[in-house]
């Protein structure tokens, strides 16, 4: 069962984004309404939990139901300001606990609540919380593996008769490095091997999509020599 803090974090999160979109999103059209922002928040929250499961260090349930509303309202503020929201989102939710005494009566430390939000961004810092360190790996986690397959074929020619070769490259290039990348940005160990399976998934697809693609470079290079 929920504490009432998570189940309230969870309304008050679509109730302030309801209706918003960016208006500047070119790249990946699914992130432009307020709905993806939700539905990732609550990626990283079921992130937490997975992370939680796999450490040896333990916390206690009302340290759980921190992370967990964190998790729900880390990026709360993404619609009021990209580059600054962890900060701008904390004081959305610390104005609205503000107002809301039944709810931030029942969170145990509000001011980590707050530091844990405005602080997921620093993704290359230096943390000692290990909170704060799952929060972050949570956050990281979301969007990688199955997910960047189809980010990355947004970002080739989907009209190119080698719509195929362009994304192995692009997988092949840039999201497998992507995923050393994001390794070392990791503090646990249950995340590190969670993001391990996610890279050898991407592995194995770009091998198998390079099998299906045998003799596409004969191709290419024909048609390069006839140009």
């Amino acid at each position: 069962m929920e504490s009432i803090a998570v189940s309230e974090a969870r309304k008050y999160l679509i109730t302030y984004l309801r209706e918003k979109e960016y208006t500047n999103e070119t790249n990946y059209p699914w992130r432009k309404g307020w709905e993806f922002v939700v539905y990732h928040s609550f990626r990283v929250e079921s992130y937490v939990m997975k992370i939680l499961k796999g450490e040896k260090q333990k916390i206690s349930s009302e340290e759980v139901e921190l992370l967990r509303t964190a998790a729900i309202l880390h990026d709360i503020g993404r619609f009021d300001d990209r580059q600054q929201h962890a900060k701008i989102g904390a004081e959305i939710v610390e104005s609205w606990l503000d107002k809301n005494y039944k709810i931030s009566s029942q969170i145990k430390d509000v001011e980590k609540l707050l530091y844990m939000i405005e602080t997921h961004s620093n993704k290359d810092n230096y943390e000692d919380d290990f909170c704060c360190k799952v929060l972050k790996d949570a956050d990281i986690l979301d969007e990688i593996g199955v997910l960047s397959i189809f980010m990355a074929a947004n970002r080739v020619d989907n009209n190119s008769p080698f719509f195929f070769n362009q994304l192995l490259d692009r997988v092949r290039n840039f999201e497998i490095d992507f995923c050393n990348r994001k390794m070392l940005k990791l503090k646990t160990s249950t995340a590190k091997g969670i993001l391990k399976k996610k890279k050898d998934f991407i592995v194995l697809f770009t091998n198998q999509l390079e099998d299906e693609l045998d003799g596409g470079d004969i191709v290419l290079n024909l048609i390069n020599k006839n140009e």
